[in-house]
């Protein structure tokens, strides 16, 4: 009598294969829920994945289908989130564990309950289907991406475990990053593998190796640039389609269209750092907010101001990145009335204009300490105003040295009578000592600005004069319309001004060093007005309602850690520069120990009970005979891969003659052709099987036997 043969399974795979893949998905249980869960929960998830992918094999390999198998799969991990909440109210678990002991167990739980049920029903699926193989795989890299994801957006300080660790030792968390991308691609190949041989197997790893040895040097050293493009849509170019999310809580527009809508599509993006100052002495700005200057727009084409297309005027303002030496701007300042500030500037975002704090008047190249997190290092000294507001009144606004292009650039406005018309009314309310005074005429027209104004990115302004829709319209907008709509007021009652673009950083959401971190939704449009005898001054609008959150405060780990490596520090604050790698070898051998551990347990516990089960059940013939052969798989004599059951007892009978006897039988009940004794002779049989074992097995060899917890795994 021949043995019957089953279907094949089409995702039959070898133990070695099998433990790979355990291993790759317990990592991947890691990665996934390191912020989430403790040490405990995380070895209980990691467990949880790799025995359930060996549990899902044996299911499967011995007749569970596959529907039943991710049934109970999907079963457990629904069960898990009632069961830890159980353990959590439980009055009985709480007299009988510490609190923190039941929190952990509850934890625990949860986490092996979802990890375990979930790849249990995903394994049992693949082993059938190649198709589930793929999910396996996007689970590894999504959770190795997860890693990525805290990272992105220029937020190098993310993970900060990983971070920390790999500054302290002098190394590059991007690089580890990247290494981790590489390695969770090998492992996704590694998952989609099916009934590979050992060979196979090792060869097809270190190709995967080599491989990824190849992109990882040869991306090594390569910047990682995020989309972004600075200062989107404040410039009021023409270009784009006003549909940018550059302009975020700090306010610009939408791309091109310096006066759309500005709504970004949608929410503000997650502010992402795009430059860093740092500063050489200290400083703070009197109204509160850093403004850092990149261009200005006093060019009026007819519809809105544009940057100057000539080249004549706005002279003061650096528009070239040093290269060979220092640049410098025309003077317009008068130093008497402001304080000389030098800073670093560090751009981690190409921009098409040197960012400085203003009003600039010399750049210079600086070395750069880190060409993988800045793309650009200058020096720059700027003009911080630092008079008080009383020496600046008195004092007209066009200077009577200007010649008469240059007044007439710097005033020109749109033609609608209504602008002097309501800078004229605004104008009558200033104190008549003050009358005519451009400084106190500004100030009531930027008072009324703030009083009426509401500041919201959900306005559009369209048409010949966007400035114009706003401003005698709902006063409605962000601060483009702001901007534009102060400088056209300003010009009209004679005050020289211009829109100045850039960034415009809160001094309360510093830190306490002498970095300050600029992020992309600090960016911002902001007027000027020239004082003469004094020079250009920015002239902010700050409305008093707003549709708006409040300012997100800037991470000051980010900030020292970036300040630090501006300072060539290449461990960011971390440790001293150079030191000896400390990898924590206790740390990783308490882990393996402990996962080394759990799965000896495991299998103990599943050999312990294959042998209860068939103490308990006499006449269960697969029990029976499973527990027989388990014997002499402890022993490495389990059957071959390409050896019958009859060759496999013929093999073993010197050692137990009556194992041939007992295969016959159990075949005869399997196969569906059973005598009605043939129960009750399987149980005599095994007995005497076990009997036979007992005697020829030497004591030491049978103690080595039981000792060994995986035998049952070759069991066939």
């Amino acid at each position: 009598m021949t043995e019957r043969v089953a279907p094949p399974i089409e995702g039959a795979e070898g133990p070695i294969l099998t433990g790979v893949r355990a291993l790759v998905l317990a990592a991947a249980a890691v990665l996934g829920l390191w912020p989430l869960a403790g040490g405990p929960a995380l070895i209980a998830a990691a467990s949880a994945a790799a025995l359930a992918v060996i549990g899902a094999r044996l299911a499967v390999g011995r007749g569970l289908r596959v529907i039943v198998g991710a049934g109970l799969g999907v079963t457990l991990a629904a069960l898990a989130a009632p069961l830890s909440g159980w353990i959590g109210d439980s009055t009985g678990v709480w007299g009988s564990l510490s609190s923190r002991m039941t929190l952990v167990v509850a934890d625990g739980a949860l986490f092996a309950g979802l990890v375990g049920g979930g790849v249990f029903a995903v394994r049992c699926l693949a082993l059938r289907t190649r198709t589930w193989s793929l999910v396996e795989a996007t689970a590894v890299i999504g959770a190795v991406a997860h890693l990525f994801a805290r990272h992105r957006e220029l937020m190098i300080n993310r993970p900060r475990w990983l971070t920390d660790w790999a500054l302290t030792q002098g190394l590059d968390p991007q690089v580890l990053l990247q290494a981790l991308g590489v390695m969770a691609a090998a492992a996704a190949v590694v998952l989609a593998l099916r009934r590979e041989t050992p060979l196979k197997l090792t060869l097809t790893l270190l190709l995967l190796l080599l491989v990824g040895a190849g992109v990882y040097w040869l991306l090594e050293d390569q910047r990682i640039d995020v989309d972004f493009e600075p200062t989107a849509g404040l410039t009021g170019d023409g270009k784009g389609d006003g549909d940018s999310d550059s302009d975020s809580d700090g306010g610009g527009g939408g791309a091109g269209d310096s006066l759309g809508d500005g709504s970004g599509g949608g929410s503000p993006p997650p502010p992402r750092p795009v430059a860093l100052a740092l500063f050489h002495e200290d400083f703070e700005p009197p109204a509160g907010l850093y403004y850092f200057r990149q261009q200005v727009l006093s060019h009026f084409d007819g519809t809105r101001l544009s940057i100057d297309p000539t080249g004549q005027f706005d002279r003061d303002v650096i528009t070239d990145f040093p290269v060979d030496g220092p640049l410098t701007a025309e003077g317009s300042q008068t130093a008497a009335f402001f304080k000389r500030v030098p800073t670093t500037m560090f751009l981690m975002v190409d921009h098409p204009q040197p960012l400085a704090l203003t009003a600039s008047i010399e750049v210079a190249p600086h070395h750069n300490p880190a060409p993988r997190r800045f793309v650009a290092a200058y020096e720059a000294i700027s003009l911080a105003l630092s008079a008080p507001t009383s020496r600046l009144v008195g004092r007209g606004s066009v200077p009577e040295g200007w010649p008469a292009e240059k007044a007439e650039h710097y005033l020109a406005h749109p033609d609608d009578p209504r602008y002097a018309a309501l800078a004229d009314e605004l104008a009558r309310d200033v104190d008549p000592r003050f009358a005519g005074d451009p400084l106190m005429v500004a100030y009531a027209i930027k008072r009324y600005l703030e009083k009426e104004g509401f500041y919201t990115r959900k306005e559009r302004h369209v048409g010949d004069d966007p400035t114009g829709s706003f401003l005698f319209g709902s006063l409605r907008g962000y601060c483009v319309h702001f901007a534009h709509a102060a400088a056209n007021l300003f010009r009209s009652q004679g005050i020289a001004a211009r829109v100045a673009v850039g960034y415009a950083v809160d001094a309360w959401t510093r830190g306490a060093g002498s970095a300050v971190l600029i992020l992309g939704d600090r960016a911002h449009a902001w007027p000027e007005i020239h004082i003469a005898g004094v020079g250009w001054v920015p002239f902010d609008i700050y409305p008093e309602r707003s549709d708006e959150p409040p300012p997100r405060f800037v991470d000051q780990s980010l900030e020292s850690l970036l300040g630090e490596l501006a300072r060539d520090d290449p461990t960011g604050g971390r440790g001293e520069p150079g030191g000896e790698l400390a990898i924590p070898w206790a740390r990783i051998g308490w882990t393996l120990l402990t996962l080394l551990g759990l799965c000896v347990l495991g299998g103990f516990i599943v050999k312990l009970g294959r042998m209860g089960a068939a103490a308990a059940r006499p006449l269960a013939h697969r029990m029976q005979f499973a527990a027989t052969l388990d014997r002499f798989s402890d022993l490495g004599l389990g059957r071959r891969p390409d050896e019958t059951r009859e060759r496999h007892a013929e093999r073993l009978a010197d050692i137990a003659p009556s194992l041939v006897e007992l295969t016959r039988v159990h075949l005869r009940l399997a196969l569906g052709r059973p005598r009605s004794d043939d129960p009750q002779a399987v149980h005599t049989l095994a007995r005497r099987v076990r009997s036979e074992y007992r005697e020829r097995v030497p004591g030491w060899k049978r103690a080595l036997g039981s000792l060994n917890p995986f035998g049952w795994w070759f069991t066939r």
